[in-house]
């Protein structure tokens, strides 16, 4: 199965058309899997194309989990894929953190050649301190965010992309579960065949409601 053979297949999944004289481009996934809220039934069938894909069906399951059926109730339903946002102890969302950073330096020391890499290991070893914020205070430290780590993953990620791929196809999709790159990474980390598992941390964190921003040499963690 070719690309654009896979994007017909999830057209169909969708109960839409193809053109058969035009290409079927990402942009028209946009939402995909918001099609299977609130429960995930169904959604297994998305990956069955794929040699791999039960690896992908493992963990966007996991989106599913986070909703609330009674959201979905009325006239007016969740659009983005958001956590539960219940209290969780602050030694949980500290531990969290700690494996973030911990996490995110072993795979970029995987790469000692590249300069941006390097200076990226350097910035996470210096943090000492991770920041708990009050409910509303993390937009106004994503606006001031520090740029080394989040540049250089993203090169890390593109650099391991590879059109050919099926699962290419659905990189709108992915993003639009939270409009959030890095839960987009965490959801197709088997594609990328790095090591570990670097955005896991951040995934929990969003799962429950929270997010986390490196800013000013210190990692934010807040309500999202």
């Amino acid at each position: 199965m070719d690309k654009q053979t896979y994007a017909g297949y999830l057209l169909d999944l969708m109960g839409e058309e193809s053109d058969p004289d035009e290409d079927v481009e990402k942009e028209a996934f946009y939402g995909y899997f918001q099609m299977y809220m609130p429960s995930g039934e169904g959604v297994e069938a998305t990956f069955e194309p794929l040699t791999d894909g039960d690896a992908y069906v493992h963990r966007i399951r996991r989106i599913y989990e986070m909703l609330e059926p009674e959201d979905f109730t009325g006239d007016a339903v969740p659009g983005y894929f958001n956590g539960k946002g219940n209290p969780v102890p602050e030694d949980v969302l500290i531990d969290f953190g700690k494996q973030h950073i911990q996490e995110l330096k072993q795979l970029l020391e995987a790469f000692p050649d590249e300069e941006e890499a390097r200076e990226a290991v350097a910035y996470l070893s210096k943090i000492n301190d991770i920041h708990l914020l009050q409910p509303g205070q993390l937009n106004a430290i994503r606006s001031a965010y520090d740029p080394d780590v989040y540049e250089v993953l993203s090169e890390v990620i593109r650099d391991q992309q590879k059109d050919e791929s099926l699962i290419e196809i659905l990189d709108e999709a992915y993003y639009s579960i939270a409009c959030d790159y890095w839960i987009s990474y965490y959801l197709q980390w088997p594609r990328y065949g790095l090591p570990g598992d670097p955005f896991a941390p951040y995934f929990e964190l969003h799962s429950r409601g929270y997010s986390a921003v490196f800013s000013d040499g210190t990692l934010y963690i807040g309500a999202s």
